[in-house]
């Protein structure tokens, strides 16, 4: 495998772990952000990005919203459960690489998208129906999958899986297991994602998933990110996350489809995180 193949496949199975929210039940009606997840450069410690993840009143639809340090948007994110808890449909536009990725699952049919924006010819694109022999997991639904699984995986046993690989058209087989902490702590369990293909385990380095033991909400992610630097190189990142309701302004989604043209809109400086 090539250096490139090698940051691709592993920038792609980075997308599983850094979009990980709460359950789409646990949100309030009241209140419709519930976390945040702030992104340090794995060696210096330093601050690179924010997650701003954010429910509907229904929990039926969710934003997530990269920022910089400097509280300049990166990328968005929409997500729509109708699909299934496990398989929620996605738009995501990567505002530093001008790229607009869309996955949906609907009767078995999946789909993926990769385009330039402004162009309406996709880069790449592929429609496919889903295994039987093996459960398919899309984006955040992952976190979910984690918690229907919980009991057997801290007992011990590993789960396979399905993921969409949109920029490569096509659908990889990885897996979790329970490991060991490699950081301090005293009430996270913490899992081991990586790919099943076991040469490719070789090549790639596998992602640390911290959940705290309690509440069985993520806590850590310890790995390459999905969002790259202002050059477009993967950055390696320990990504810490907290749980509380933000303010209106912080979430702003709205009771519209996921189209291109909603991802196309820009929050105002008034909606930075502060």
């Amino acid at each position: 495998m090539t250096m490139g193949m090698n940051k691709h496949f592993y920038l792609r199975l980075a997308v599983i772990a850094a979009a990980l929210l709460a359950a789409p039940g646990q949100a309030s009606a009241q209140n419709v952000g519930e976390t945040i997840g702030e992104a340090y450069d794995l060696k210096s410690n330093e601050l690179l990005y924010r997650e701003t993840h954010c429910v509907s009143s229904d929990t039926a639809a969710r934003e997530v919203i990269y920022r910089n340090h400097e509280g300049r948007l990166l990328a968005r994110k929409l997500l729509d459960y109708s699909s299934g808890a496990t398989t929620p449909s996605f738009v995501q536009h990567n505002l530093y690489s001008r790229e607009l990725i869309e996955v949906a699952l609907k009767d078995d049919n999946l789909t993926m998208t990769v385009q330039e924006i402004g162009n309406p010819e996709p880069k790449k694109a592929l429609s496919t129906q889903t295994d039987e022999k093996l459960p398919v997991v899309i984006d955040a639904g992952f976190d979910v999958f984690v918690r229907d699984h919980w009991e057997t995986l801290v007992a011990g046993d590993k789960k396979y899986f399905l993921f969409p690989f949109a920029e490569r058209s096509s659908l990889v087989e990885l897996r979790i297991g329970p490991t060991s902490c490699s950081y301090d702590n005293e009430t996270d369990q913490c899992f081991r994602l990586d790919l099943s293909n076991w040469f490719l385990r070789m090549l790639v380095a596998p992602i640390e998933l911290g959940y705290d033991v309690e509440s069985k909400r993520l806590a850590r992610y310890r790995g390459l990110s999905n969002i790259g630097d202002e050059n477009g190189n993967g950055q390696v990142v320990d990504i810490q996350y907290r749980y509380r309701d933000l303010p209106q302004r912080a979430c702003r989604i709205a009771d519209q489809p996921l189209t291109d043209e909603r991802l196309r809109v820009s929050l105002s400086p008034d909606d930075a995180e502060s």
